[in-house]
């Protein structure tokens, strides 16, 4: 069983926020010149990727992707670290322990977390 604790629920939380829709699809230009949707193979996705993914279902226009709304994720990740409404110093302070917190993971990209 999973432990809850605070880096855990910060990681999911984070894995939403900061999903990148381009890793489960993309437009491309098939062989005849028209546009494509191409899907990524969910077993291709990343821990964090999937862990931003609510659902897949194939229906009567085509298969659906949706993922979790990134919007309230990052409202929730900014009010739970304090980065909204308070000092400079108390932002730089939930910023460098986003970084700590998230060290080694794949959620953000490079330079993502920063305090500037």
């Amino acid at each position: 069983m999973r432990k809850i604790t605070k880096k855990a629920v910060l990681n999911e939380l984070a894995a939403i926020a900061f999903s990148d829709f381009s890793k489960f699809a993309k437009v491309a230009v098939d062989e005849k010149g028209e546009q494509v949707i191409i899907l990524t193979d969910t077993g291709k996705l990343s821990a964090d990727s999937r862990r931003a993914l609510c659902s897949v279902k194939a229906g009567t226009k085509g298969i659906e992707i949706k993922l979790y709304d990134k919007l309230r994720a990052l409202e929730i990740l900014g009010r739970v670290c304090g980065i909204y409404g308070g000092e400079d110093e108390d932002e730089k302070a939930a910023i460098a322990e986003l970084r700590s917190l998230f060290e080694g993971s794949d959620v953000f990209g490079e330079g993502i977390v920063s305090d500037s």
